[in-house]
């Protein structure tokens, strides 16, 4: 008797049986049943863990067999994987909006994987259409097999992690009726015009790259805005599963606010300012800008800031009158019971070891509990930063963590690792060791918190003259929210005087910075100013800077273009305040280049910051391992070894990102040598599943 599936399908055992090559893998055979005529086919995966069995769906009078594997439905890969589709159209289609990649099913390319690529391509249909630029051994690195059975499914997924290739593929047969369901993330909701009948919104959370923060009633109304179709549906369908972190209030308030008033986010930026300089007197320059969107939002709310402050004010002033004590301090009182409590429970310990470990680079060597380890590269992974670190006594590589210090780590030396960086070789290990063998380690600090701190803490609290008040407890929850009205008025005031300030002032600022790093003069630009004035990035200026100091000079075409991905590439999670090395750096010329880039980041930001203007974002060298593979000729499987770190669609994105800076580069580089090198990186870079990825995305 067949068994139960989890989600109610009747599951069944599949006929397996050896392959009759010898090659060791399994081959499961099932069958396809249309209203027309039955197809069989054989779907070969390469053997998992998983046990691969056969399930029977029904669909309507019309019965099909699935594949099992890895725990979701995959029909067999047939000959007429796009065609097949056609054959069972449904009369509705239904959008599933999940707030990460992770959520959405084989999202990752999986270790089944069908053999025979080529031969399940066919002449026409989305799927053939979109990757037929992209070599087998690519579409085998993307997980080409587990995404061509859930397209003959009906199911698909789409996200930024999926090369452009798939998703365009994903589009066009969601739009065509021959995939019945989509598995997305939020950015399916903006710019595409996939109309469904039915939306389910899995979760009303999503991650910012910092904290999971609910919804906001204008992207629940991009979101449910997909169902219903224009001249199709009379009525569109909208499901939100529980959850429960999130009431039913919640979501009924969710759906029946209106969508935020918009908001510029528009601000002078340098580029724009040596733009504006070049096309425009100065009267006119300011006119434009006062004319502006963010303008009048700026005008508009000063009038609400102004009562918000007022408010807030009094609020602050009253709660200071109820935490005001006869007896004492009682904002003093509470900092000691604050700090008594953090030194007990050891939070302050962990946030000092999450800084530390920021802070430790590769080579510094550290005091661990068996000996001494010295760190060989960062790991980051779901947001969590670990240690590649050799072990001296255990003689083997090890991975670090918060939980395994029970205070800041304490580095007591620092060696220069050998090169190449191959931790995994023997013979690295020992030069690692013999050099760690004839350093002369410094003792290890003290931890901030001890028994000792704990115990004189305690006996401040209790000589504390507010102990004896009999109102301490209100005085303390008043003297809490002091702090934060506090920390609120301060908020307040920094958004009213940037209110107060018109954009044409902050352009002035902006002018000031440029003339004294001499990209203007007067009302006209220098050369370097007509370079800044054609570099359409971020971190505009930096890059400039980074041209002008000969910081690009001397490269070679794959470390060129590592460099310069420091500029485009931005990590999510772990803000370390500064700039956070890669897993390991390709090579020491990278390494020292982007040192020397950082350097003049930090004097750029103390400029900024003199000015009054947004910071510059710090240079990422997290990308720098894998386009310096990729720019060197490396195939896609060995860059994208590691799959936990980066998805084929993350690098995609990322590399012509990096390309379009490069060509930039080319065209404004003063060193003819440097701008050749640039331009051939460029071209090195643009090859494969990048350059069937057409545009750049954003």
């Amino acid at each position: 008797m067949p068994r139960k599936s989890p989600n109610g399908l009747q599951r069944c055992a599949a006929r397996r049986r050896r392959s009759s090559s010898g090659d060791g893998r399994w081959r499961s055979t099932t069958s396809i049943w249309s209203a027309s005529a039955a197809t069989t086919s054989s779907c070969c995966c390469r053997h998992s863990s998983s046990t691969a069995t056969a399930a029977m769906a029904t669909n309507g009078p019309t019965p099909r067999r699935f594949a099992w594997i890895d725990g979701w439905a995959h029909p067999p890969v047939t000959a007429r994987v796009c065609g097949c589709v056609c054959e069972h159209r449904a009369a509705s289609k239904c959008s599933t909006c999940s707030p990460t990649r992770t959520c959405c099913p084989r999202s990752r390319s999986s270790s089944c994987v069908p053999v025979a690529i080529k031969q399940c391509k066919p002449a026409s249909g989305p799927a053939c259409a979109h990757t037929q630029s992209l070599s087998d051994d690519d579409l085998d690195v993307l997980g080409y097999g587990p995404w061509i059975a859930g397209l003959e499914a009906g199911i698909a997924a789409h996200h930024a992690g999926m090369v452009p290739a798939m998703k365009e593929a994903v589009e066009e047969a969601f739009a065509g009726g021959l995939v019945k369901m989509v598995y997305a993330t939020e950015t399916l909701a903006l710019g595409i015009n996939m109309p469904a009948r039915s939306v389910v919104i899995e979760k009303l959370t999503k991650f910012t790259g910092e904290r999971h923060d609910l919804l906001t009633p204008g992207e629940y109304t991009q979101l449910t805005g997909r169902a219903g179709r224009r001249g199709i549906d009379d009525v569109g369908y909208a499901v939100v599963c529980w959850n429960p972190f999130v009431t039913f209030e919640q979501v009924a308030a969710l759906a029946a606010r209106e969508s935020d008033a918009l908001r510029s986010a528009f601000r002078p930026t340098y580029n724009m300012a040596v733009n504006l300089v070049r096309s425009y007197t100065p009267e006119r320059a300011r006119e434009l800008l006062n004319l502006s969107f963010a303008q009048f939002h700026a005008d508009r709310e000063v009038v609400v800031l102004e009562r918000d402050l007022a408010r807030t004010r009094e609020q602050l002033e009253r709660y200071r009158e109820l935490a005001t004590s006869t007896y004492g301090d009682a904002g003093e009182f509470r900092r000691l019971r604050t700090a008594l409590d953090e030194a007990r429970r050891g939070r302050s310990r962990a946030r000092s070891v999450e800084r530390a470990l920021a802070r430790v680079r590769p080579g510094d060597v550290l005091a661990v509990p068996s000996g001494r380890a010295v760190v060989l590269a960062h790991d980051q992974r779901r947001n969590r930063l670990r240690l590649v670190a050799l072990d001296e006594a255990r003689r083997h590589v090890v991975r670090l963590g918060a939980d395994d210090f029970s205070a800041p780590p304490a580095v007591v030396g620092h060696i220069d690792l050998p090169q190449p960086f191959a931790p995994r070789s023997p013979a690295y290990r020992r030069a690692v060791l013999d050099a760690l063998r004839q350093l002369r380690a410094r003792p290890p600090s003290a931890s901030k918190f001890d028994d000792g701190e704990v115990e004189r803490v305690e006996a401040e609290l209790a000589a504390h003259p507010v102990a004896r008040d009999p109102d301490r407890e209100a005085r303390l929850r008043a003297s809490f929210a002091v702090d934060r009205f506090e920390r609120e008025l301060a908020r307040l005031e920094r958004r009213a005087r940037g209110r107060n300030e018109s954009l044409a002032r902050q352009l002035e600022r902006v002018v000031d910075l440029l003339e004294r790093r001499r990209y203007i003069d007067g009302w006209s630009l220098t050369d370097a100013g007509e370079m800044l004035a054609d570099l359409y990035v971020e971190t505009d200026l930096l890059v400039a800077e980074a041209v002008r100091s000969g910081l690009l000079d001397g490269l070679a075409v794959p470390a060129f273009a590592a460099v310069a991905s420091c500029f485009t590439y931005e990590r999510r999670g772990l803000d370390s305040g500064g700039v956070l090395p890669p897993i390991h750096w390709p090579a020491r010329v990278v390494a020292d280049r982007v040192r020397a880039i950082e350097r003049v980041w930090h004097d750029l930001v103390a400029a900024e910051e003199d000015a009054r203007l947004p910071t510059t974002r710090p240079p990422d060298p997290g990308f720098t391992p894998y386009i310096y593979a990729w720019a060197s000729g490396e195939p896609l499987a060995a860059v994208l070894e590691d799959e936990d770190e980066l998805t084929g669609g993350d690098f995609v994105r990322n590399t012509k990102q990096c390309i379009d800076l490069l060509h930039q580069i080319a065209d404004v580089a003063p060193n003819p040598a440097t701008a050749a090198v640039a331009r051939a990186a460029a071209d090195a870079c643009s090859r494969g599943v990048v350059a069937a990825a057409g545009a750049v995305a954003a």
